[in-house]
């Protein structure tokens, strides 16, 4: 039987969790956090072609779970066929691509979600410090002197990953693409976000010709019977200035330059930008060439699809190996040669959508527009 070491309690690596407890494939799952809220868990998470691999790794009652962490099931059920790219200057369309199924889900909600019925797998406050191979099986060693034992680890611990440093100590660092992004989840009322939702009921991108700016927006918390106000998050990035970069301070300082990026706006983007209220955290987004094995600039909201796409085609070898089709080394060596060959691609496709994001006019044959849909060529 199968042992094996998951490390990074996030979306993929629990998902990979409940796909190898559906196996009924012995796991554990080291996890940096002392528990699943102990930090906020980002904005939300966009799953479209990733949908009928999840469907046939995992329970009924897990789909169900996760359907019911959408940001807004009658937005989701109404209009889930489409991203929406349009001039920040006057909200006219540039493309609309379609999406056979699309479910934007709160990354908060889904982790909290994920863990039902796999909780005694999962060890909270583990910081792995080391990994040793003795023949076959490998060493993971965690800070307080737990040492866990299995035929292999995983490493889904982010893009600040643990694992990487290990297995690559000279090319683990990620490259900074050459811009910059601010983030900013906040509160809006009815009134202010009906102009937006009638762009999109759930989210859309946008260029600014002429400046680089580009826009996400997107619905994170619909407004509901207990309160009319609801909860969106507005992303803006622009290329880095070839001259001294302005220094962001302090959250005030973070703040006021969202605004002026906002300035040339449309006016119903530009208002509810505008009108942010002072308190309001605003984060930096670090952007990066993506990783030797994970997309990372995400213009194309494929990210977590590729994540699950992964959790699929490994639990698909591991089913393999259980019912004596395969050996550990070979499935292993297999799933890595395809991820390889798959990320060359993506990778290159998610480099180009954030070049593209910021570059005025948008190619129509650019990944930023072009259809997402599981890539054909990699079943």
């Amino acid at each position: 039987m199968v042992q094996v070491v998951i490390v990074g309690a996030g979306i993929v690596g629990l998902t990979l969790g409940q796909a190898l407890e559906s196996q009924n494939i012995p796991f554990i799952i080291l996890e940096r956090d002392a528990s699943a809220d102990d930090r906020g868990q980002g904005w939300a998470i966009t799953l479209h072609w990733a949908l009928p691999l999840l469907r046939k790794m995992l329970p009924q009652e897990l789909m169900d779970r996760i359907k019911r962490c959408r940001v807004s099931s009658q937005a989701a059920g109404d209009d889930a066929e489409s991203f929406k790219l349009i001039n920040l200057k006057d909200c006219s369309e540039i493309q609309n691509t379609p999406v056979e199924e699309r479910w934007r889900v709160n990354r908060g909600k889904l982790r909290l979600a994920l863990p039902e019925g796999v909780d005694d797998n999962i060890q909270w406050d583990q910081h792995v410090v080391n990994i040793e191979y003795h023949g076959d099986l490998v060493k993971v060693h965690c800070s307080d002197g737990g040492v866990h034992i299995a035929d292999f680890a995983i490493g889904a611990d982010g893009s600040g990953s643990a694992i990487r440093k290990f297995l690559c100590p000279e090319k683990h660092a990620v490259t900074p693409l050459p811009y910059r992004m601010l983030g900013v989840g906040t509160k809006l009322t009815k009134e202010q976000v009906a102009p937006l939702r009638s762009i999109d009921q759930l989210l859309f991108q946008g260029c600014e010709p002429g400046t680089g700016n580009f826009l996400y927006c997107s619905l994170l918390e619909p407004p509901t019977r207990e309160t009319s106000s609801c909860t969106v998050q507005f992303n803006i990035s622009w290329p880095k200035s070839p001259k001294q970069e302005e220094v962001f301070s302090d959250n005030a300082s973070r703040l006021l330059a969202l605004k002026a990026r906002a300035q040339g706006f449309a006016p119903c983007l530009r208002n509810a930008i505008e009108g942010i209220p002072e308190e309001t955290p605003v984060s930096e987004v670090r952007t990066c060439d993506p990783d030797w094995r994970r997309r990372s600039s995400d213009d194309r909201g494929e990210a977590g699809n590729f994540g699950m796409w992964d959790v699929y085609k490994l639990s698909e070898k591991l089913k393999r190996v259980n019912g004596g089709k395969d050996e550990i080394p070979n499935a292993i060596q297999k799933f890595e040669e395809e991820m390889m060959e798959r990320a060359a691609v993506t990778i290159l496709d998610s480099r180009r959508a954030c070049e593209d994001a910021h570059n005025w006019p948008v190619d129509r044959s650019s990944p930023l527009v072009t259809e997402r849909k599981m890539p054909q060529q990699y079943l």
